[in-house]
């Protein structure tokens, strides 16, 4: 940390109470998450739609202006990847350690990825009759941000803790955004069949582009399945017939009730599902 410039040097980092010396406290994806991160999974060494991810990352830096060789960080998560096989992968990437005080960055900073190895998905970690709930809490219209897996979720973590506190044993809770329009659920992106049309929430000013969300929408034009993105209002909720959840950890699931009713099956998204798991 002697190396930081001196107008951004603390007098003092306590770390747990514990003097620190490291730079780590001061990185800009802890202090005003100021970066972003992907998760993947790895199947027989090899990262499924490393292509989606590669790109939503080169947007998301791109659009941040955080300057960073993206061909030696995704060659070291290959690395990791063909060493575990089966495995779930999380890169976080950030600007790096603040060189000054405050938001702005200099354009000096030298960016920081963190990869992470988690098991793969478990068997009973998605329950056999998936249940979701739509929750109060709202995402902040920015388009400025919308499409981003930017570091600050915590309107994520505040809706999650009010899915916690629901009970009942939802799997997913559904998010709007500020002016009332389905958005998504807390972890993933949503597929409906609204009168007999697969449609998905837009997000053109908020919520996350998931990578599995692309891979649908790729499968289903090279299957010539009409899927619309369009906003959806909440009360739209009401004449869904069928729904799926997606994200790249679970890939595609049916949606079996929604706040408490029943939904119906939809042969087109189990289509969908089949296509996806084998691309």
């Amino acid at each position: 940390m002697n190396a930081l410039p001196a107008a951004a040097m603390p007098l003092e980092v306590l770390v747990d109470g514990a003097a620190c010396r490291e730079a780590w406290p001061l990185d800009r994806g802890l202090l005003y998450g100021d970066g972003l991160f992907e998760t993947m999974r790895v199947m027989h060494g090899r990262i499924r739609f490393e292509e989606l991810h590669a790109a939503r990352l080169a947007d998301g830096c791109r659009r941040l202006g955080i300057s960073i060789d993206l061909d030696h960080t995704w060659a070291a998560v290959r690395v990791a990847a063909q060493r575990h096989g089966e495995a779930t992968l999380r890169l976080t990437v950030t600007r790096g350690t603040a060189l000054a005080r405050g938001y702005t960055p200099t354009g000096r900073e030298q960016a920081r990825t963190v990869l992470a190895v988690y098991p793969p998905p478990g068997a009973g970690e998605i329950p056999q009759r998936v249940r979701v709930v739509t929750l109060r809490a709202t995402l902040g219209e920015n388009p400025l941000l919308a499409g981003m897996k930017h570091l600050n979720r915590l309107e994520q973590v505040l809706a999650r803790r009010e899915l916690a506190a629901r009970g009942g044993g939802a799997f997913e809770g559904l998010v709007s955004s500020s002016s009332g329009a389905l958005v998504s659920g807390t972890m993933s992106n949503v597929f409906l069949d609204l009168d007999g049309e697969l449609v998905t929430p837009s997000l053109e000013t908020c919520g996350v582009a998931g990578v599995m969300r692309a891979a649908v929408l790729r499968e289903a034009t090279r299957a010539g399945c009409a899927v619309r993105e369009a906003r959806i209002p909440l009360s739209a909720l009401a004449r869904c017939r069928a729904m799926a959840l997606t994200n790249a950890r679970m890939g595609l699931v049916t949606v079996h009730e929604l706040d408490g009713r029943a939904l119906e099956g939809s042969e087109v998204l189990r289509e969908l599902a089949v296509q996806v798991a084998e691309a």
